[in-house]
């Protein structure tokens, strides 16, 4: 009901001022939702307070809490306590008269600078006053709970309200609209934000919720254990907080800006397709929709990082602990962006992002070449962030040294630097036909051992970032992030207190004269200066840059160096060439009819994995031409034997359906082909092809629908291997085309012999195996798309996944 309320709310209202961000170059991160956040996103303060379950030094005997963290029963002479704000600068929230509302029965109490002035059943008035010390801080106790009707759904909203057509200006009363009133008293669940929240990100196109939603450290993976409308607060520690993905939608669609979506870590595939449905029904469908596999999975100091580095460990994905992570994260973002790209039904609105450390091309090339992953990739994200040198900062006796330690060219994160470092990663970028783009930035004035908030030098650093000449280093690195090739640039971040955990925010609060905030100035004159610079920034319509054409040894990353040279451009004749299926010159090409069976698999690997990370099988859309628009997924696993490397072997795989037959396509490229001496077939070149055609992937063969095809070049035809059921039902079709060192396969499998009747979105599985006998005697090796041992004969949870699309 809470959710149904929300979407009732005033995403309709449009005002003019909603649509300063449409030429906006820049983007904005969130912040963790706190007690202490002073961007105070929510009119409601207790969803940014303190769970009571996390307040141990303020709850005092037994407490039991209910599902949503409200405390259902409190034993005799305990309390149950929360912090709703704490450190807030004056002038962040109005000071005065604040109402509480609440159901249930019990007994309240305030403290701090909160004190009751009248009660009444479900509803109390209370005061806030900073006092002396210019800061808010506030707490409410829960003493007594009714066990038969708790205490409960307590909200803290701020007198006044707004009117209806502007949710970005507080009013005092009814009298200052014209009939469309809306007090913050009655009409909470609608309004939802704070108007001083709304003013301040207005000028944002893109919103990264990454911090809002809690994603660093969070564990969480079942979609039942996501982020509730009901929950006591969406507040709280690391891996619990988080706002729900309906608050971020609506503000997203207020603000008329494009959300940034950070996936959970180790989110299961359910809970990222039901997100993105949810995303996919609810987001103005104007909008864009940036998606990220969790944040800085790369860095050390996060669990994500230890989740994937595990990960690729197991997978055997490099031997290289580090490097595993980088090649995990990368097949894990392909993961991601195949199922908000299914649940949209194709990626015009889905910005696929991957990120990476500013300061390693070598990484940046590692997590995009791995398995291809640029070509399912729309923008790579750094965060280009000056500081200078941190054992120079701590040697800073003014705020003079400060600026020269962030600009002086002999340390490796001064502003010149920096910018060096932007520009490499632009051409990085570049070479795989992604754009570059900043998932943060700005001044990194922090020192992470210091142990109080006025050790040195964090005075310093504060002084600094209220200074003019501020200002001045953000103007000079967003320009040379433009002049470099960066394009969107979401600088972190919304206001935030200056502590020994660093001065990020551009304000120090959400209040804040702009006058005293020399960072947000700087962005806003950017903005105004530097209106939308690059193709699809300022519209609807997204714009991909085009993909680099590759060749197959390119492609065979799980033996590259980490600092692989990133795929080019290699025009032939003027034009990009076609995917060099057995790197047949021009002038040595096959005859026309024979060039046009060859096409499709000569297109660079188009390897689209969608749900559960099955390979993408498409429905045909033309039945003239039963390949257009067919990924093509090229095998790499060297089963047994010895494979010398593409230029020995190397093979490719098509696949589209109708609703008569199962259409398959293997491309080969072998240095000697049609090599057959021996006396079963795949002891020479040969294709064996593996179907569990409902999905079942049991140990052991089914004897109804688990197929194992062996083709024979030598003798042109099709035998099945022994575990297989026969088909005598329907006869198989099969073609083989040669050209050069190449040849193709083409099989026809009529779904009346496999006893299936297909639909979209059926499971199967398969796999496809290469023969190479390159000598005489016995096969050289052998190359599988999935399997990793050579056991797919007998065991066919082997196979690799595929599902029926569209």
């Amino acid at each position: 009901m809470a959710a149904l309320l929300l979407l009732l709310g005033l995403s309709t209202v449009k005002p003019a001022a909603a649509f300063y961000n449409s030429h906006s170059a820049l983007g904005t991160n969130t912040n963790e939702i706190m007690d202490d956040d002073s961007s105070a996103p929510f009119i409601d303060l207790m969803k940014m307070a303190l769970p009571f379950r996390e307040a141990r030094q303020l709850n005092k005997g037994n407490i039991e809490y209910d599902r949503n963290g409200w405390p259902k029963t409190i034993s005799q002479g305990g309390q149950a306590g929360t912090r709703f704000v704490s450190k807030l600068p004056v002038g962040t929230i109005p000071s005065g008269q604040y109402i509480v509302l609440y159901e249930g029965e019990g007994k309240l109490d305030y403290r701090n600078d909160a004190s009751l002035v009248a009660g009444a059943l479900g509803r109390d008035i209370i005061n806030l006053d900073p006092g002396k010390d210019n800061e808010l801080n506030a707490t409410l106790f829960i003493l007594a709970t009714n066990p038969a009707n708790p205490i409960r759904n307590i909200r803290i909203l701020p007198p006044g309200g707004i009117c209806a057509n502007n949710p970005f200006q507080r009013v005092a009363g009814a009298g200052q609209c014209k009939g469309n009133y809306l007090s913050f008293e009655q009409h909470s669940s609608k309004i939802i934000f704070n108007p001083d929240y709304l003013t301040y990100m207005r000028d944002f196109r893109v919103i990264r919720f990454m911090n809002m939603s809690g994603i660093t450290r969070n564990p969480v993976y079942a979609w039942e254990d996501r982020a509730s409308i009901d929950q006591q607060t969406w507040g709280g520690a690391e891996g619990i907080r988080g706002a729900p993905m309906e608050v971020m939608v609506e503000l997203a669609n207020r603000l008329h800006a494009d959300p940034w979506f950070s996936m959970p870590h180790a989110a299961s595939n359910d809970f990222i397709r039901r997100f993105a449905e949810y995303v996919q029904a609810n987001l103005e469908p104007s909008l864009k929709v940036y998606v990220e596999y969790s944040n800085e999975v790369w860095n050390g100091v996060f669990t994500q990082h230890a989740f994937a580095k595990q990960q690729g460990v197991q997978m055997g994905l490099d031997p290289d602990p580090n490097q595993a992570a980088y090649k995990f994260y990368s097949k894990r973002s392909v993961d991601v962006f195949g199922i908000w790209e299914q649940v949209f039904r194709g990626n015009k609105r889905v910005v696929r992002v991957m990120s990476g450390l500013v300061g390693s091309t070598a990484m940046s090339k590692t997590i995009l070449s791995y398995n291809g992953a640029y070509r399912f990739t729309d923008a790579y994200a750094v965060a280009p962030y000056v500081y200078g040198d941190a054992n120079a900062l701590r040697k800073a006796r003014s705020v003079s040294d400060i600026f020269q330690v962030m600009t002086d060219p002999k340390y490796p994160h001064s502003l010149p630097n920096e910018i060096k470092l932007i520009a490499k990663q632009a051409e990085v970028a570049k070479s795989f036909g992604v754009d570059l783009i900043a998932y943060e930035g700005g001044q990194h004035l922090v020192d992470m051992t210091t142990k109080s908030d006025t050790q040195h030098p964090n005075n310093l650093f504060y002084a600094a970032n209220r200074h003019p000449q501020m200002a001045a280093i953000y103007q000079q690195l967003l320009t040379g992030w433009k002049q470099a090739g960066g394009k969107l640039f979401v600088h972190f971040s919304s206001p935030r207190i200056y502590r020994k955990y660093g001065s990020f925010g551009t304000k120090e609060y959400i209040t804040q004269p702009d006058a005293q905030a020399p960072k947000h100035r700087a962005l806003l004159e950017f903005t105004r200066v530097n209106r939308c610079w690059w193709n699809g920034c300022s519209g609807d319509t997204l714009v991909r840059q085009a993909k680099p054409a590759v060749t197959l040894e390119a492609m065979k990353t799980q033996s590259e160096p980490l600092d692989a040279t990133a795929p080019q451009y290699e025009p032939i004749h003027g034009e990009p060439p076609p995917f060099p299926m057995g790197n047949i010159p021009p002038e040595d090409a096959a005859p026309p009819s024979v060039e046009t069976t060859l096409v499709t698999m000569r297109t660079m690997p188009n390897e689209q994995y969608v749900a559960g990370g099955g390979a993408l099988i498409r429905q045909v859309r033309n039945p003239a031409d039963v390949w257009a628009g067919a990924s093509a997924y090229q095998l790499r696993n060297v089963l047994n034997g010895k494979i010398d490397g593409t230029a020995d072997l190397a093979a490719m795989w098509q696949a589209s359906w109708d609703q008569q037959n199962l259409y398959l396509r293997i491309g080969v490229e072998d240095d000697r082909p049609g090599v057959s001496d021996s006396t079963v077939p795949w002891e020479d070149d040969a294709v064996e092809l593996y179907l569990d055609a409902d999905g079942s992937m049991s140990q052991q063969y089914d004897q109804r629908n688990d197929f194992h095809f062996i083709v024979n070049l030598k003798a042109g035809n099709i035998v099945l291997g022994k575990n297989s059921p026969k088909i005598d039902r329907v006869p198989l079709r099969h073609t083989v085309t040669r050209s050069g060192n190449g040849y193709v396969l083409d099989v026809t499998l009529p779904w009346a012999g496999l006893g299936i009747s297909p639909r979209a979105g059926q499971r199967m599985g398969l796999d496809i195996h290469v023969d190479d006998d390159d000598d005489g005697g016995d096969r050289d090796g052998k190359l599988a798309w999935k399997a990793k041992q050579d056991d797919a004969w007998q065991n066919p949870a082997l196979f690799g996944g595929v599902i029926l699309g569209e």
